[in-house]
């Protein structure tokens, strides 16, 4: 997930925050609307956990892994030929 996307799920998740502290505040809170209002909070909240980890995975599958070298012929050991008397 890029920044740009996770950074617009961030403003909707302050976006909503506002509006339900507005509804708070009004003299006869409209309960429903605000339960709604909290179910979508916590839905953008779950995309942007969940697009924080695709990018944390992805970032880290990109990176060049250095695996050992396997053994060459000059790096492996000589093996004597012959009786060995």
């Amino acid at each position: 997930m890029s920044s740009n996307y996770i950074h617009a799920l961030v403003q909707r998740h302050g976006a909503l925050e506002r509006r339900i502290e507005d509804a708070l505040k009004s003299p006869a809170p409209d309960t429903l609307y605000i339960t709604s209002l909290k179910k979508l909070r916590l839905a953008y909240r779950d995309l942007i956990l969940e697009a924080k980890r695709q990018k944390r995975i992805r970032s880290t599958s990109t990176r060049t892994r250095r695996w050992p070298r396997a053994p060459t012929a000059a790096s492996a050991p000589v093996q004597q030929l012959g009786g060995g008397h």
